[in-house]
């Protein structure tokens, strides 16, 4: 509602929305009490926490880990944390099909530049894995799932190690952006036999673009923490027949048959029918009814 004072009626609902916006790097609490008619209720008081940030380095478009948040506020009578977006939440996946989520990583100094490297994971695939990050800039980040077995993850927890670099100064040079996924495509010489004369060649060669000389600054590295959650089943379905029956029909009437079809797997179930021809209409001998 557009008012801070309003009738409800018996029945109805009402919906708020509470912004956060804060100015500096500090913790933030505030309270809410609800005027019923004329007393406060504290019964209906609301606690507002916010934690304002100033990171170098932020990842943008996770989800809230609310298994955390629910297991702070167990600890706690008050609700005194903030929380931080850290959690992906892939949802349903069938085994052997790609996964995928997407996020970004973003440099907020103004000078320095970060440089991120996922460590490696048997099950969640980051990419790109290893980059640089030059100031104000972002980069999207993509998450790949790919399970060849039934899997379920709670929570399952990937870091990332961020650190600042320095480049080696050189007049007249611009150092550029850099990740794992930059390919070069420099030509190669090498030789192939001809008649038992070995001839030069040149081939064209894919590989990943090597990455600048740096240095790590001292006492600069810190971990991010990210979860990621998933289930990865097969999909599973049940008919309530496997032989549809028609009632006799007439030429060129239409009749219809029903049966059910039902998801019972843990994922959704992706479906196309396909007309098989695997043997031609069986022919009656034709007959007709005379009417006296």
């Amino acid at each position: 509602p557009g008012k801070p004072l309003f009738l409800l009626h018996r029945g109805q609902s009402a919906e708020f929305d509470v912004t956060f916006k804060p100015t500096l790097a500090q913790h933030l609490e505030g309270k809410i009490r609800v005027l019923v008619g004329d007393t406060f209720s504290d019964k209906t008081l609301i606690e507002l926490v916010g934690e304002g940030h100033k990171d170098n380095f932020t990842l943008d478009g996770l989800e809230e880990d609310t298994q955390e948040r629910n297991a702070k506020c167990s600890l706690k009578k008050d609700i005194t944390d903030a929380f931080r977006l850290n959690h992906i939440q892939f949802g349903e996946c069938h085994v052997g099909k790609p996964c995928r989520r997407t996020f970004t990583i973003t440099n907020h100094a103004q000078t320095e530049v970060l440089r991120f490297e996922w460590e490696a994971d048997a099950s969640f695939h980051f990419s790109p894995r290893v980059g640089h990050l030059h100031p104000g800039c972002t980069k999207g980040i993509t998450v790949t799932l790919q399970s060849d077995v039934p899997a379920t993850f709670r929570r399952h927890l990937v870091k990332c190690k961020v650190a600042k670099i320095n480049f080696p100064e050189v007049p007249g040079t611009k150092i550029p952006d850099w990740d794992d996924q930059m390919f070069i495509v420099p030509w190669k010489s090498s030789t192939r036999t001809d008649q038992g004369q070995k001839l030069p060649e040149t081939q064209k060669v894919v590989e990943t673009a090597p990455e600048p000389a740096h240095t790590v600054v001292e006492k600069s590295s810190q971990e991010v923490k990210v979860h990621l959650s998933a289930l990865v089943a097969y999909a599973q379905f049940q008919l309530s027949t496997n032989r549809v029956q028609f009632e006799d029909t007439f030429p060129f009437q239409r009749t219809t048959a029903s049966f059910r079809l039902s998801n019972t797997g843990k994922v959704a179930l992706e479906y196309s029918w396909e007309k098989v021809e695997e043997s031609g209409p069986v022919k009656k001998p034709f007959s007709t009814t005379l009417m006296s």
